[in-house]
């Protein structure tokens, strides 16, 4: 990224103010150092402030809120179309008791609240600039077709680009967030695929809820860590009913994640006090750190 052409191109675009600053340090600083998204002790964005992006697995946006004084988790939550219970689920350990000035909270941000394009409701002073964070191995194309779905001309354009080429840690201007935050409308796109995935498990978890008992019980979960599938919501349960779904609840990360069924858990291979087997993904996104940790789990029966 240059210093001339990016600061040529983004003067055109009316949004010079307040994106100007950013990109043009880009070239000097080290990313650390640049602007980030904390509001003030008023507000949670100001046209001050810089998004930038990360992507996950499942390709869902994720970026980092820096807390001010007078910011509470309710508010933050609320502000990006959270509940409290997801602010959790994307941040292990965060609570009131926790969270301190200057901490930084994971937001997953859906790609439907990021102003892609400069229309006429695009106001300077009313959004902050998001950028992309390249990471080792983005290509151009993935970043144009598979994270934001902006045509690869558009995107070498706006960043001032001469070719196809990236590096890692450059910085890609992307959008616009609005400094209204975002409307909860969109909440459920904001953990992207695999949100979607809890989340429609959660659903049938709560209908199962109608009509049969739940029942709850705690003890240890275990985690193959030679298991390879890291791509579904699975977990092997003694008494729940293979293909329902269970809640899964790790009160060291405040963390729940609702996980299909698939089978029996042997007697033979694990003790009594396992209680549940679930596979990678599932441990990952419960915050496990150890083969065996201690979890609440509900299931109906």
């Amino acid at each position: 990224m240059r210093k001339t052409t990016s600061a040529t191109i983004l003067a055109g675009t009316g949004l010079a103010p307040f994106i100007i600053k950013a990109t043009v340090l880009c070239a000097f600083l080290s990313l650390p150092l640049l602007a980030k998204a904390t509001g003030d002790s008023l507000s949670y964005l100001t046209p001050k402030d810089t998004i930038f992006l990360s992507v996950g697995q499942f390709n869902e946006k994720y970026f980092n809120h820096y807390l001010e004084p007078k910011q509470t988790l309710f508010s933050l939550a609320k502000f990006y179309g959270l509940s409290l219970e997801e602010l959790y689920f994307h941040n292990p350990g965060l609570s009131p008791q926790t969270m301190r000035v200057g901490m930084p909270v994971r937001i997953p941000i859906p790609k439907q609240a990021i102003e892609q394009y400069q229309e006429k409701d695009i106001i300077p002073g009313r959004f902050a600039p998001v950028y992309y964070v390249v990471r080792k191995g983005d290509t151009l194309y993935k970043i144009s077709k598979s994270y934001f779905d902006i045509p690869m001309e558009e995107i070498m354009m706006r960043n001032g680009l001469l070719d196809h080429t990236l590096k890692s840690n450059q910085i890609l201007h992307v959008g616009w967030l609005s400094l209204n935050g975002i409307p909860d409308s969109l909440r459920a796109y904001a953990g992207g695929e695999l949100g979607k995935r809890n989340a429609a498990y959660r659903k049938l978890f709560q209908y199962d809820m109608a009509g049969e008992r739940e029942r709850e019980h705690q003890g240890v979960a275990f985690w193959p860590k030679d298991m390879k599938d890291e791509t579904d919501l699975m977990a092997m349960h003694r008494k729940a009913e293979i293909g329902s779904v269970v809640s899964i609840y790790n009160p060291m990360s405040r963390r729940t994640v609702y996980a299909k069924v698939v089978g029996r858990i042997p007697d033979t291979v694990y003790k009594d006090d396992v209680i549940v087997v679930v596979s990678p993904l599932v441990a990952k996104l419960l915050g496990a750190i150890d083969p065996r940790f201690f979890v609440k789990v509900k299931y109906h029966r």
